[in-house]
């Protein structure tokens, strides 16, 4: 198959998922160490806030543990209540520096909760810390926000017009309620061709869910793909790039590269390294460090 709209010519995002979860431990800085000596063009990493604000990198909004005994929200805790292992975002910034990892990108998700927003923090606090921390530490021009949430990206479109959007998207997240949009819309009118709405919006990419069964993939005769090769021509004609998550089977990552799109989320960012190579890609450079 001939890869759609050429996949914009670009060099093919290699996104290692919470750091490559699939071989070191998630959204840790050994799993991102190791992620950028393999050679991955981008960390993919999952941000909260603490109760004095700061920026962690942590997929849940709970402190992992024993049960719900430990289910203490990381918004209601200090740094100091943390574990070692959970680390800043500035010390990911530092990480990349020390490597002289220059061309590496962050993709981070702002994990906001349109469902349960409470427990959290508002879109706006969200948002304002978070690109503060990105200027802090200098990672405005080399990071891109993503989110399931339409309302959080339209705030980092207005607190910071030079971060790149990514919108994460599954068929879940664009459900009606009974009574009203989905929430996830924040009130935004979005087509039902959600591609063209996305693409108003001044988003970079979108992040499909790659197609269900998720785990299983291409190579599952139930499965039903999400991210079709018409997904991909209609964003690329929309100019906006096409990143599905999360892929980890070589048949289905074969698959999407064939179909053109732009680069992939994965916990397996060695396996996604060896079929670009079959599929005569090239693949990021390594930075292994002193």
């Amino acid at each position: 198959m001939t890869p759609s709209h050429g996949s914009f010519h670009r060099p093919f995002d290699v996104q290692a998922h919470r750091g490559g979860a699939g071989l070191w431990p998630e959204n840790t800085l050994e799993a991102f160490g190791r992620a950028l000596a393999l050679g991955v063009s981008t960390l993919e990493l999952d941000v909260h806030l603490t109760a004095q604000d700061d920026v962690v990198v942590a997929h849940d909004p709970t402190l992992p543990g024993a049960g719900l005994a430990d289910a203490r929200r990381i918004r209601r805790l200090t740094r100091a209540d943390l574990p070692p292992t959970m680390p800043l975002l500035r010390q990911v910034a530092a990480l990349l520096e020390d490597r002289g990892a220059d061309p590496v990108r962050i993709n981070l998700e702002i994990k906001y909760d349109a469902l349960d927003a409470s427990g959290l923090t508002s879109r706006e606090a969200f948002v304002e810390k978070v690109v503060d921390a990105l200027r802090i530490d200098r990672l405005v021009g080399r990071t891109s926000i993503q989110c399931f949430d339409w309302g959080v990206l339209a705030r980092v479109g207005e607190a910071e017009p030079a971060l790149d959007r990514n919108l994460l998207v599954s068929p879940k997240y664009l459900k009606a309620t009974a009574d009203a949009p989905s929430p996830w819309f924040d009130g935004l009118a979005v087509d039902a061709d959600f591609v063209r709405t996305a693409a108003a919006e001044g988003f970079t990419a979108i992040s499909p869910v790659h197609g269900s069964p998720f785990v299983s993939g291409v190579g599952d005769p139930a499965y039903t793909p999400f991210a079709t090769d018409d997904l991909v021509e209609r964003a690329h004609g929309e100019g906006l790039a096409v990143i599905p998550y999360v892929v980890d089977d070589e048949a289905t990552m074969r698959h999407l590269v064939r179909v053109g799109v732009d680069g992939l989320i994965t916990n397996r960012p060695d396996r996604l390294r060896d079929v670009l190579v079959a599929e005569g890609r090239g693949v990021p450079p390594g930075f292994p460090g002193s």
